[in-house]
This record gives structure tokens, sequence and C-alpha cells, in this order.
């Protein structure tokens, strides 16, 4: 543990755990923040797909010269935006050759954003995938380490002090244990029926 450590050996071993997956959090996300860095700065902008032309048209305004907007070219910037309007198109469509012509199009946008990420990602650093992955494992150990803290149920009444006393600190530098208020209260409550039994056991 960063800080005070505590005696038990149950509660200290999940707050060793916890530490751990903080560390494998530190590790990868400067490896990842590094390698996405140098992907952003050779690969450039994502890809885009030409969607069609707006036309051209006039703006028309009180007092002032009409203003002319000239037909200009349009663009997906999502994959999903593709497929979002193919789906829209096809609701509206009600001949069937429309709807095949809705799909020949949709497919051939879809095939050229497919490219451009395709063509994109050859230009990844080696190694950014991995670390992407090994950097979200290390988040959810983090996560799966907070939660086996906060669900611990004491079993001395020393334990029941130390796990108060971890949960109750003031957070500070190189403290990673930050529970919700919700995670909070349910771990009083457990410390509260660990400290009640015991006490009830020395009677």
């Amino acid at each position: 543990m960063r800080g005070l450590k505590p005696k038990s050996n149950h509660l200290a071993a999940l707050i060793d755990k916890l530490n751990a997956a903080v560390a494998q959090v530190e590790r990868w996300s400067t490896l990842e923040d590094r390698l996405s860095d140098q992907f952003r700065r050779t690969a450039g902008a994502g890809p885009k797909v030409k969607g069609g032309v707006t036309r051209a048209s006039k703006l028309i305004r009180d007092g002032e010269p009409d203003l002319d907007m000239p037909a200009s070219d349009w663009f997906y910037h999502s994959r999903e935006s593709i497929e979002k309007n193919q789906a829209a198109a096809l609701a509206g469509a009600d001949r069937a050759e429309d709807r095949a012509e809705v799909e020949a199009r949709s497919a051939s946008l879809l095939a050229d954003w497919d490219a451009q990420e395709a063509a994109r990602d050859r230009a990844k650093p080696p190694g950014l995938a991995h670390a992407k992955r090994m950097l979200n494992k290390a988040h959810r150990a983090w996560t799966a380490a907070e939660d086996a803290i906060v669900n611990y149920q004491p079993t001395s009444l020393t334990e029941a002090v130390e796990l108060m006393a971890y949960a109750g600190r003031d957070e500070m530098r190189s403290v990673f244990f930050a529970p919700g208020e919700g995670q909070l209260k349910f771990m009083m409550r457990n410390i509260g029926d660990a400290i009640a039994k015991f006490h009830a056991q020395a009677r």
C-alpha cells in the first residue's frame, strides 16, 4: 500500500493487488499515450468519405446584398453515420429497385471507408494495439481490485478498524482508492455489521 500498511494479511493483500493494478495502468498508459501521439502525427486525420454535393444556393438577407453559396462537397466522418443514413434511406424506400440502389450506394461508401481505414491502420506504430489491450486489461484489474476492497467483510476487529481507516483517508498524491459515495456507504455498513458481531462475541 502506498501509505500506512495494514497489519492484516488479508486486507494488505487486497491493497497490494490494487497497487499492482495501478502500476500496470501507469506503465501501459505511458506507452499507449506515446504510441498514439506518434500515430496521430504520422497518419494524419481519420477517414472521410464523400457523401455528395450540396446544391448552389442564394442566401437572401434583409437590407444586405444577396449572398451566393456555391455548390460544395460534403463528407461522412464515421462509419456509423454511413450505416445510419442507409437505414433511414431504406426505411423511406418503397420499391425494391430503390432499396437495391440504396444498398449498392451504401456498400460503395462503406468499402471506401474501410479501404481508407485499412490504409491508415498500416501506419500504426508496432505495439500500439497491444498497449491498448494491456491498458484496458489493467483498468479492469484496477476496478476489480477496488471492488474487492469495497466488498471485503472484515474477519476481526483489527481488520474492521484498518479498513475504516483506509476508506476514510483524505485523498492525496499516490492514493488510488477512490470509490463512489454509495460504495463508501456500503463499506461503512459492512464495517458496522462486523464491529457489532465482534462486540457480541466478546460478551
